[in-house]
């Protein structure tokens, strides 16, 4: 599956290339959050998020989109605020 990145720089992502997604916390202090995606020592920024809450409504949203085999997704059209706010409440 192809992501085009959310940033001031789209770049088109093959997630099928990729080891690793995930996220990590910017700073130690800094609630911000980036969405990443790594492979063969590089390392792709998917989105800037504004905290953890968003990191993970916007990994969710990546998740379901690899489950349902569709070829593209477009988080430059993702409103990550809104996602955050419709995402699923947290399990115990």
């Amino acid at each position: 599956m192809w992501v085009m990145t959310k940033s001031d720089w789209p770049v088109l992502i093959n997630l099928s290339r990729s080891a690793h997604i995930g996220y990590q916390q910017i700073a130690k202090f800094d609630p911000r959050t980036r969405v990443i995606a790594s492979a063969w020592e590089q390392e792709y920024i998917l989105a800037d998020c504004a905290d953890g809450d968003q990191a993970r409504a916007l990994m969710r949203l990546i998740s379901q989109a690899l489950a349902s085999g569709d070829n593209l997704l477009d988080l430059r059209g993702v409103d990550l605020v809104q996602l955050t706010v419709n995402a699923e409440p947290a399990l115990p």
